[in-house]
């Protein structure tokens, strides 16, 4: 009758369980540390990436205040060529006015 398992004795077994928790332990805290390397460098490049985008955000947000700015000096100025041209119809109406009131007083 076996005093143990597999035909092992009681040390046997107890120093074959130790050995075998032993490499558990450090293939465990291999993983363990190799995955926690790996996530430090994904944290790492994750930052930067937000980095990157918050710079671009911010170009952009600047870029989009300057063509408000520029659209703004643009409707200005359309504006008022449109109240120019509004003048030079009514100067070019009284004209043809005065034209037509010379030539009508001319032919009569």
């Amino acid at each position: 009758m076996p005093h143990g398992f597999w035909g092992l004795g009681w040390g046997e077994v107890v120093s074959l369980f130790t050995l075998i928790m032993v490499i558990a332990n450090y293939i465990k805290s291999g993983v363990s540390r190799t995955a926690h390397e790996s996530n430090r460098k994904d944290m790492e490049d994750l930052n930067s990436k937000l980095t990157d985008f918050k710079i671009n955000v911010s170009e952009l947000s600047s870029l989009l205040r300057q063509l408000n700015r520029d659209l703004a000096n643009l409707t200005k100025r359309v504006d008022k060529s449109e109240d120019e041209i509004e003048k030079l119809k009514i100067d070019m109406t009284k004209v043809k006015e005065h034209l037509e009131g010379d030539n009508y007083d001319n032919n009569h």
